[in-house]
């Protein structure tokens, strides 16, 4: 039967764990859930330094990986029947030791089984999956930071997770992406003045705010003396397009095909980000960039970097009606609609403040 984690008694099991030689990661998407697992990557790494590493995701996750130092290896998904089966094939080759799956899917479930590790952690959810590991941790409560509960998950390996504070997500910047945003600042003329980045869009309906409210909120930005950068993802053109012809300022926004690794070069030169709840997020914590969230009720905690440090905020409010966090079916006014632009402007207003952005 499947062990579920929580004691601290060492068993033999958990000794044995301190021997492994070949671990294996999986977290297929999203991109910002693979970026949520970089601190435990880096703390899988430093407490097996001689040991095999591979990490298992999709294509946006491959991109963060690119430069990760800590991995051997980055095997991309690409979700075709033929690239599944060469997956599968891998990980059964692998002689892996241990699979720690963050996701803990039936896609994922199938590769943890076809590893035939000896230690296989996975989260508890519901039905046959749980037979597949050996180690069950419990599912991602909402008081908890989503970057703390997979580096939790490195426990039954035998780490010593409640020994690590540093939750800094990593994603190197080459100095070619470098290169491309100090010209992309010359060329917008955004040098000698504050830069805020904003990401008004999201592909999820039920994690956009509004046009005319993101619209509002980029004029104060302007009002308080900082220049716009807005960025956005594939297919997030026209969200973008909207927000800026309700604007009275003008943003920058139009510069074509990014990497993530450039938007992450880009976002290096700027003050603060604020957006809605997504990937960009994300990607501007792990460049150390303060940020500034609309998040839906109740999940802020789960999604923000809790220490001072990271100087990470979030805007949420209740909904009118009852919250049973099925946002994709929300038939109600929701809890972003609920969301204020006052709160938020004299959130991101503060924030500004306290960075020293603007007096």
């Amino acid at each position: 039967m499947p062990q579920d984690l929580g004691t601290t008694r060492l068993t033999a099991w958990d000794m044995a764990a301190r021997r492994i030689e070949r671990i294996l990661l999986l977290q297929p998407r999203w991109m910002g859930d693979v970026l949520l697992c970089t601190p435990a990557i880096r703390e899988a790494r430093r407490a097996f330094p001689d040991a095999v590493i591979d990490f298992v995701t999709e294509g946006p996750g491959g991109e963060v990986l690119r430069r990760n130092p800590y991995l051997d290896e980055v095997l991309v998904d690409d979700r075709t029947p033929r690239r599944r089966l060469a997956l599968l094939r891998r990980a059964a080759a692998g002689r892996y030791d241990a699979v720690v799956d963050f996701r803990s899917t039936g896609s994922t479930a199938q590769l943890t089984l076809a590893s035939r590790a000896g230690l296989r952690v996975g989260i508890r959810g519901r039905g046959p999956r749980n037979l597949v590991y050996n180690r069950l941790v419990p599912r991602l409560g909402l008081d908890t930071y989503a970057a703390r509960h997979k580096l939790d998950m490195l426990a039954p390996l035998g780490v010593d997770v409640g020994g690590v504070h540093d939750l800094s997500l990593d994603l190197p910047v080459g100095e070619a992406a470098r290169e491309r945003a100090a010209r992309f600042w010359t060329d917008h003329g955004l040098e000698g003045s504050p830069v805020v980045a904003v990401s008004p869009a999201s592909r999820e309906g039920f994690k956009q705010w509004g046009t005319e409210r993101w619209a509002r909120i980029a004029d104060m930005i302007v009002e308080q003396g900082a220049r716009l950068l807005f960025t956005h993802g594939p297919g997030e053109e026209d969200q973008l397009a909207e927000v800026a012809a309700a604007m009275r300022a003008e943003p920058v926004w139009r510069y074509g095909p990014t990497t993530i690794e450039e938007v992450a070069a880009l976002l290096e030169k700027c003050v603060l980000w604020v957006g809605n709840d997504g990937g960009a997020k994300h990607i501007a914590g792990a460049v150390g960039l303060p940020t500034v969230t609309v998040i839906r009720w109740r999940i802020g905690r789960v999604w923000t970097d809790p220490a001072p440090r990271a100087s990470q905020w979030f805007v949420d409010h209740p909904p009118p009606g009852p919250c049973d966090q099925r946002c994709t079916h929300c038939a109600r006014t929701g809890c972003l609609a609920a969301l204020p632009v006052e709160e938020v402007g004299e959130r991101v207003r503060r924030s500004l403040v306290e960075i020293g952005a603007v007096q």
